[in-house]
């Protein structure tokens, strides 16, 4: 079965947020591994590619304009990362995973839970 995590799941606010932080790694991993793998047509990997360019013309504009919410009490600690990881790098990759063959990408997902 496919780790809920990578497509929605279930959960509710902070518990939600403290599972894709938990899973943040083993996320990554999944997308390292399905851009190296050979089963994966390129036009797939093209896709990755261009929403990462697209992620980094958007950090680029973010650097240059920035939206800081220092005003608020703990995520103003935090919102360029918040920015950096959840709205640059997490889309492009998600979407590249969800358009993968469902068979490579749970072969993929076992793989790293065995912890291969």
């Amino acid at each position: 079965m496919i780790n809920p995590f990578l497509f929605g799941g279930k959960g509710r606010g902070i518990f939600r947020l403290i599972r894709y932080l938990v899973h943040f790694p083993n996320f990554i991993r999944l997308t390292f591994r399905l851009f190296r793998d050979e089963r994966v047509p390129i036009y797939r990997k093209a896709i990755l590619v261009i929403a990462e360019i697209l992620a980094g013309i958007f950090a680029i504009f973010y650097f240059v304009y920035p939206f800081d919410a220092d005003f608020l009490p703990i995520i103003g600690k935090f919102d360029d990362l918040v920015i950096g990881v959840f709205l640059i790098l997490v889309p492009g990759s998600w979407i590249f995973i969800k358009l993968c063959p469902e068979d490579i990408v749970r072969e993929h997902v076992e793989r790293i839970s065995r912890g291969e």
